[in-house]
């Protein structure tokens, strides 16, 4: 698909028109697609494992960030290059605090101006609420040109406190690569084959776990060990094994060292879900 331009408001227009910027869910349009800007570094096309469509991410640190998204029970929706709109609301809070309002290159257009993140979450009481996340390195916000940046994050600031909805900036301090790197991984594992499922299975797969949890194993030996005693195939241990971490069955702190299989089996915990059958302890 090729890039987009706005040359004229009536291409803004268009676009609002043809579902950019709107919808919830797996219906949701992101105003802006990796092949529409350019980014700072690597940009991401990254199919959705928590929600059912492609999401368009800018830069690592945005890909960082949606993986914290996407693993967090916390967040049920996630809609990515948000749109501030209409361009009238934000051009009136440029005015009111004296800062030049943004405008498409080589053109007088006014800039939709948009919000990296706004996500829906889910309240300890089970209500929701709406939270937006400008992802940033900090360097940008410190460094000798950051006067603009903080200027335009001023304007989406009061936009969205307008809203009444939480605004904050999200910068590479808020996760450890090592927990990037182990949410990267664990991802491939967040959907099993249907066989794979059986609450009885990953019941007897979690009491040979914890059992295992005295031996100096590596993680690679505790897994063939526990897929022979199951009659399963290492690799299906394996999966097993990402996948009650993704669904945080069994808890790990990840991030303080990378998942490898050939490291000793990390300290952890298993907390059994609701409906899962609990064997009795030692069982073979």
């Amino acid at each position: 698909m090729r890039a987009r331009r706005f040359k004229s408001n009536q291409d803004i227009e268009r676009h609002i028109a043809n579902g950019f910027g709107s919808g919830a869910g797996a219906g949701y349009m992101p105003w802006l697609r990796v092949q529409d800007v350019p980014s700072r570094g690597r940009s991401h096309k990254i199919p959705g494992v928590k929600i059912d469509r492609m999401f368009h991410l800018l830069s690592d640190l945005e890909r960082a960030y949606f993986l914290v998204a996407e693993f967090s029970e916390d967040v049920v929706d996630i809609r990515e290059q948000y749109p501030l709109l209409p361009v009238e609301s934000t051009q009136a809070i440029a005015k009111a605090i004296g800062v030049p309002y943004p405008r498409y290159p080589g053109s007088s257009v006014p800039m939709v101006m948009t919000t990296d993140f706004l996500l829906t979450v889910r309240q300890p009481d089970g209500d929701f609420k709406s939270v937006a996340r400008t992802i940033k390195y900090q360097e940008d916000l410190d460094g000798e040109d950051s006067t603009r940046t903080l200027e335009k994050l001023e304007v989406e600031r009061r936009f969205w406190m307008g809203q009444g909805v939480d605004w904050a900036i999200v910068t590479e301090e808020l996760f450890t690569p090592d927990l990037i790197k182990n949410l990267g991984l664990l991802r491939q594992y967040a959907n099993l084959p249907r066989a794979l499922m059986d609450s009885s299975l990953q019941s007897s797969f979690l009491e040979k776990l914890e059992s295992s949890k005295p031996y100096p194993w590596s993680t690679s030996e505790c897994l063939r060990k526990i897929s022979l005693r199951l009659a399963i195939p290492y690799t299906e241990a394996r999966d097993i094994f990402f996948y009650l971490i993704w669904r945080k069955v069994i808890r790990v702190d990840l991030s303080v060292a990378p998942l490898h299989l050939k490291s000793p089996l990390p300290d952890l915990q298993v907390i059994y879900p609701s409906d899962m059958p609990v064997l009795s302890r030692g069982s073979s």
